[in-house]
């Protein structure tokens, strides 16, 4: 009974080590803890997008179209990430959408490195600095972000867990003040349909002084022909200094010798 009870503890546990393919980093807040090829170009391109926030008066809306992530592979287990995304937002919507700013947000430039890559239950880790540029409304000045990545890259179950911090200005000040950055992505691939992955993370960030920032993110992504994945998601704010809901979509492609899927 007890070698019974063994194997069958075996071939459960054999689901979940072995390794096996993963999708792009699309549509998380975080990343994971790996890098394209050398000399290869990932693109993850964030199609449309829409969040709102609820306050006492009128309530703002935000469009993000598009948002770009640039991966491009170097030497060494790397790469250089540079990214932005486009918003037109209606500050005071009340049910008619009338545009009322346009920016760019959340443009920055990374590198990220893979400094140990893990085996079953060992997980990859990478790091990822770098700076961010002031292209949004009211901001000034550079800031600094670099964050510790931990990827355990099993069959049924991927999971990214990021933690780090950096420098934010907030509007109107002089000074720049500390930034806590986190966030968990868990990655479960459909037993019927192994291409179609169903896709968690919680994230946030907190400057100092503040009250925490954080949300819940759900959607699918799916490998599709051609060698494009694609992605839906849903969002939601966990408290008021948060966004009320939102949605993302968009797609993630390889440009290279070969399509190249980031390694379990």
């Amino acid at each position: 009974m007890r070698k019974c009870l063994l194997l069958i503890a075996l071939y459960v546990l054999e689901g979940f080590i072995l390794p096996a393919e993963v999708l792009a980093l699309r549509p998380f807040v975080t990343t994971d803890a790996d890098v394209v090829e050398k000399h290869e170009i990932e693109i993850e391109l964030g199609i449309f997008g829409i969040q709102v926030q609820k306050h006492s008066g009128a309530d703002e809306l935000i469009i993000k179209v598009p948002g770009i992530r640039f991966n491009y592979g170097l030497p060494y287990d790397s790469e250089i990430v540079l990214e932005t995304t486009g918003e037109l937002i209606d500050n005071e919507y009340a049910g008619s959408l009338d545009i009322k700013e346009k920016q760019f947000a959340d443009t920055a430039a990374f590198y990220k490195k893979v400094w140990w890559r893990g085996n079953n239950f060992l997980p990859n880790f990478a790091t990822e600095t770098g700076i961010v540029f002031p292209t949004e409304k009211d901001t000034a000045g550079l800031n600094f972000e670099g964050t510790g990545i931990l990827s355990w890259y099993l069959n049924n179950l991927t999971c990214h867990l990021t933690l780090g911090g950096g420098t934010e200005k907030e509007p109107f000040e002089q000074n720049r003040q500390g930034l806590f950055i986190y966030g968990i992505i868990l990655d479960v691939p459909l037993p019927q349909y192994k291409k179609l992955h169903f896709v968690s993370e919680y994230s946030g960030e907190k400057v100092e002084s503040t009250i925490l920032d954080h949300q819940l993110l759900g959607g699918f992504t799916w490998e599709g022909p051609k060698d494009i994945e694609y992605d839906i998601a849903g969002f939601t704010g966990l408290n008021n200094e948060s966004v009320d809901w939102g949605i993302t979509t968009g797609i993630t492609f390889v440009i290279g010798k070969t399509f190249y899927h980031r390694e379990r």
